[in-house]
């Protein structure tokens, strides 16, 4: 945790996506008990100049002008990039709500540099929620930052469940397999929100309409984004992930070594999770889903305006 009793520093780099902007409004919120120290933008959901915008006009239309909003990676490290998949995110990845992207957003530096310059402040919790590419990237060019990076917790992931792109693999991490590898193998105390919690927590009708029907800015936004995303299941999969910094006892897991397989065969960027008491990961494999989407819908309509 952060010293003196302070709230932590996060940095949230993610590939919005209509979940990646439901967990940025969570992370903004008023409410949140941790301090967002910058978002950085990650090809994924969509090619990186789509995801960089998609970031910027988020911050922009939460009134975090404050917040730095920065581009990282643009491709995987080897793999071929993913197609960009509108016809889960709409066409413009937010579900087809339109955002105007303020040209004073656009900042100087690239995410690595923003993440190494928070480093070097004190501790910092990196919550990756797309691929893993920026944060293996950052600890392949300055090892060093392990040593201030407080924890990883990260969207992504099946542990003992089947995967959401293929039989075996989660999106996240089949997007990159290559990047997430560096970042399990790092020693760097790292929490696993996989498909394992995210699929039980949906977004049904009934609960998009109450944020809606509360006339408040963001819950209009949210409902709007949320009813055009056609995943299927509906999960909120990355708002998990601030729900998680603010109430980890919503969650229960098994501490792990995980591995990722980055060969070539039908369990290519699958995520193996082997129960070890000195694992650094907590894989999550419990969750209260009630409270956590209580806790988004509060969090969003927690906001003034």
């Amino acid at each position: 945790m952060a010293e003196n009793g302070s709230r932590p520093r996060v940095i949230i780099d993610c590939d919005p996506g209509v979940d990646d902007a439901i967990a940025l409004m969570v992370a903004a919120a008023p409410t949140a008990g941790f301090e967002l120290a910058g978002v950085t933008a990650v090809a994924g959901n969509l090619p990186l100049d789509d995801t960089f915008r998609n970031a910027r006009s988020l911050m922009a239309f939460l009134g975090k002008h404050d917040v730095p909003v920065h581009a990282g990676a643009a491709r995987p490290l080897q793999r071929d990039p993913v197609p960009a998949i509108h016809h889960i995110h709409g066409w413009n990845g937010l579900g087809g709500l339109e955002l105007a992207v303020p040209a004073s957003s656009a900042r100087r530096g690239s995410a690595i540099d923003h993440i190494l310059e928070v480093c070097a402040e004190g501790p910092v919790t990196l919550c990756p929620i797309g691929p893993l590419t920026t944060v293996a990237r950052l600890l392949e060019e300055a090892p060093e930052v392990a040593s201030s990076i407080e924890r990883v917790v990260l969207m992504g992931g099946a542990a003992f469940v089947p995967g959401n792109v293929t039989d075996t693999a989660e999106f996240n991490i089949w997007a990159d397999p290559h990047a997430a590898a560096v970042v399990f193998d790092a020693q760097i105390e790292k929490v696993m929100i996989g498909l394992d919690v995210t699929m039980q927590v949906g977004a049904d009708p009934t609960w998009i309409d109450a944020l809606d029907e509360a006339k408040h800015r963001w819950g209009t936004a949210a409902a709007h984004m949320l009813r055009g995303y056609n995943s299927g299941s509906m999960a909120l999969h990355d708002p998990c992930v601030p729900v998680y910094l603010d109430r980890p006892d919503y969650f229960n897991g098994r501490r792990c070594s995980v591995s990722i397989d980055t060969e070539e065969s039908t369990r290519f960027g699958q995520s193996v999770a082997n129960p070890d008491p000195q694992g650094n990961t907590l894989v999550l494999t419990e969750v209260d889903p009630d409270a956590v989407r209580a806790h988004v819908a509060a969090a969003i309509l927690s906001a003034s305006g």
